[in-house]
């Protein structure tokens, strides 16, 4: 696109890890970069506060340090400064904040004072309204309308994609997760659905961070026999995992995209997931693998292990191609070259 690109990031993009990571070389296109603070060093407490402070700061400090045209934001919490709301293109994951949002914390009467001034500033003091908005789902951008009574483009975000055989003989009736262990996710549906079906077994996969390893403990001391947790695996354990499964249960009430359940697909996984948020709304997960209480589930998983089968494997990978990095790619890259044009004629 012939763009110079500065970076506000908490970490380097290094070449070795993001060939590893999403398979390019990111670091040759880098101009200039400003080293933000990471989710793992924010404090467990005043969090989403937080993230408004530092958002703000090294934003701030970005367009100081450099001459910018337009400003790409990906991060969801980033409070946007009214002087550059005009020239920024945000890739909204939702248009508020989990943490203030959840319902596990809406029911504490504590997290309802917490969260009063967290509103007020979002309404009034952010400019994010002001500036163009694109959407990982049909799902968010209603969501959004709701929200800030706007409209949005929807861009679906880059997946990961397999390409590994998939053998009949490698896989087996075995269930898997891939999340973050965080409460919103609702783990403990995992866990009480897993009880009920004692006979199959559930792996796991998921990362977390150091604030959120009491939750993490919990749900060990409280998982069935019948369930592995792989915390922070690695990606070859992440697809050793993946190549046995036949299923991938996903428990995230209200997913905005569901980035998991395509990962799944393409390792040839049928997915079970909540019946709500873009696997409804966007379509994509069949009503049949839906959800809305437990026995549901456990219908649907085995409807699921009965109708698995190569032919339905490869299906679900080919459908998965849809969302690849390379698709996203050539969407947000037509995306923002019409918007320069724009607004920056020549």
């Amino acid at each position: 696109m012939g763009c110079k690109v500065f970076l506000c990031a908490s970490a380097y993009p290094k070449k070795e890890e993001t060939i590893k990571r999403i398979g390019i070389d990111i670091e040759d296109s880098i101009d200039g970069f400003v080293k933000a603070i990471g989710r793992n060093e924010i404090l467990p407490f005043l969090g989403a506060y937080q993230r408004m402070v530092y958002t703000y700061s090294f934003f701030k400090k970005l367009i100081k340090e450099h001459k910018l045209d337009f400003v790409l934001v990906t991060g969801g919490s980033t409070l946007i400064p009214k002087s550059m709301a005009d020239k920024t293109i945000v890739y909204v994951h939702y248009p508020v904040d989990l943490e203030v949002t959840h319902q596990r914390y809406l029911n504490n009467k504590m997290k309802k004072i917490y969260i009063k001034p967290w509103l007020f500033i979002s309404n009034n003091l952010d400019y994010i309204k002001r500036s163009t908005i694109i959407t990982n789902s049909n799902y968010t951008r209603d969501a959004i309308k709701t929200a800030w009574g706007i409209d949005a483009t929807v861009i679906f975000p880059p997946c990961p994609q397999y390409s590994f055989p998939l053998a009949d003989q490698v896989k087996k009736n075995i269930v898997c997760s891939i999340g973050r262990f965080t409460p919103e996710k609702n783990y403990e549906t995992i866990l009480q659905i897993a009880q009920r079906q004692s006979n199959t077994q559930f792996e796991l996969i998921g990362s977390t961070t150091p604030d959120k390893l009491s939750y993490l403990e919990k749900l060990r001391n409280n998982a069935p026999r019948n369930v592995i947790f792989h915390v922070n695996a690695s990606i070859e354990e992440k697809i050793e995992v993946l190549k046995r499964s036949k299923v991938m249960l996903h428990s995230f009430i209200g997913e905005h995209f569901g980035i998991a359940l395509i990962e799944a697909m393409s390792a040839g996984l049928i997915p079970v997931t909540h019946d709500s948020g873009a696997a409804k709304a966007d379509g994509l997960v069949p009503r049949k693998y839906r959800y809305n209480d437990i026995d549901e589930a456990v219908a649907s998983i085995t409807d699921a292990f009965s109708s698995w089968n190569i032919d339905e494997a490869q299906r679900l990978r080919e459908y998965a191609t849809r969302f690849s990095a390379e698709s996203f790619r050539a969407n947000i890259k037509s995306f923002i070259s019409n918007w320069i044009k724009l607004n920056y004629p020549p």
